[in-house]
């Protein structure tokens, strides 16, 4: 028999160096999965 389990997913949070990254990549038009950040990581 299956049993159906939740899986909770914790609330999305984007604190001040998310923020600035996310607008850093809009602002330099690096929206895609490659660019400094990418790599940096």
């Amino acid at each position: 028999m299956l049993t159906k389990t939740k899986i909770y997913l914790s609330s999305p949070h984007m604190g001040g160096s998310e923020h600035r990254f996310v607008n850093e990549a809009f602002d330099t038009n690096w929206i895609a999965p490659l660019g400094p950040h990418v790599d940096g990581f």
